[in-house]
């Protein structure tokens, strides 16, 4: 018979096998194979493969081998992850929006171009526009006398179908090549200015908003919301949403956005900075407040590095603030998270203070 005081530790031990094995259950890895070639299909050795995994930042690096494979393991499930293949002599190529599964391990395979060549476009073949021809091809003259004897038949259907002869300075008629893949540029995004000043701090390489003097706000239902300053985030938000004459603009979506001035994310990454969740916390106690509020919050990068990247880690971290304030009590249908990438500069991207600027978190009033 087993005694009380001898069952404990069993038990004990028990609860912390079972917590190893849970812990160990949830870091499930995957992992990313696949292969690489040149457009003439040749296999295309010690290119290097890049998968960087957006949310957290982490970076993993290897090489084909002497048949253009190559293989990454101990990847986090989940995503997204970024993939980056280059090689010396040939243009990189990337894929992004990369998930991976533990079914199964996720197969890529990349075709590198040399620099300067077209690329090929298979579903969308070339098209043939015909010059335009001049007024003086498209009619006869109408001063020629008529012929004095009726013409043979086959005379009229020989002159109808042949051209209309060109001027001897004139350069043939030919046809001109147009590419399905031509496209007209995106219009540049307007830029919006933030609504207060700051300085850029060296040390941590954040833009730090004026935030003035500390003041309380009172919330419905009696609440409040002690020592935030009078042009901080929380203080512009609760003065939108109490005034009646401030309405939501649902025609320009670039109005009426306020830039959080004390929600920082580590360098490269999606991870919050622990002293940002203490506005996050005033923002959850806003909206527990006003239930009929819903929000979007935005995230924003500078121009440093590729555009995709960039789009993926501002999508990244919008949404990691998203998760915050679901935890902190604000339903998840209350809230949109989007991530907009290096577009809607504040400033400009030539100087560290333009870049630190640029990179924030934003928050917008959908419904009041």
């Amino acid at each position: 018979m087993i005694h009380a005081h001898t069952l404990r530790p069993l038990l004990c031990w028990g609860g912390l096998l079972l917590t190893a094995s849970a812990v160990q259950a949830q870091n499930v890895n995957s992992s990313i194979a696949g292969s690489v070639q040149s457009a003439d299909h040749q296999v295309l050795s010690k290119a290097l493969v890049t998968v960087v995994h957006v949310p957290s930042g982490a970076k993993k690096a290897t090489t084909t081998d002497g048949s253009g494979q190559f293989a990454l393991s101990g990847l986090t499930v989940g995503g997204p992850y970024v993939v980056q293949v280059t090689q010396p002599g040939f243009q990189s190529r990337m894929a992004d929006n990369v998930f991976l599964t533990t079914d199964k391990p996720t197969r890529l395979s990349f075709t590198l171009s040399r620099p300067g060549t077209r690329p090929t476009v298979a579903a969308a073949p070339p098209t043939y526009i015909k010059q335009v021809p001049r007024p003086d091809e498209t009619s006869a003259p109408t001063t020629a006398a008529p012929p004095a004897t009726s013409p043979n038949p086959a005379t009229i259907t020989a002159s109808a179908a042949a051209p209309a002869p060109a001027a001897a300075n004139e350069p043939p008629r030919t046809y001109r090549y147009k590419p399905q893949y031509a496209y007209t540029p995106r219009k540049p995004a307007p830029v919006v200015k933030p609504v207060t000043s700051g300085h850029y701090d060296a040390k941590t390489g954040n833009y730090i908003y004026e935030t003035g003097t500390p003041v309380t706000l009172k919330l419905a239902g009696g609440s409040q919301l002690t020592g935030v300053g009078q042009m901080s985030t929380e203080s512009l938000l609760h003065r939108f949403l109490t005034d009646p004459a401030a309405q939501v603009d649902t025609v320009d979506l670039t109005k009426g956005w306020l830039n959080f001035d004390r929600v920082f994310f580590e360098p490269g990454k999606a991870t919050l900075t622990p002293d940002s969740k203490v506005q996050l916390g005033h923002i959850a106690q806003i909206m527990r407040a006003y239930p009929k509020v819903r929000i979007k919050i935005g995230g924003y990068t500078d121009s440093t590095g590729t555009y995709k990247v960039n789009r993926l880690l501002s999508e990244a971290r919008a949404q990691a603030a998203w998760a915050v304030l679901v935890e902190m009590g604000v339903g998840a249908s209350r809230m949109d998270a989007r991530g907009y990438g290096p577009r809607y500069a504040i400033a400009q991207n030539t100087s560290e203070e333009g870049r630190a600027m640029n990179r924030r978190l934003s928050i917008k009033v959908l419904q009041k």
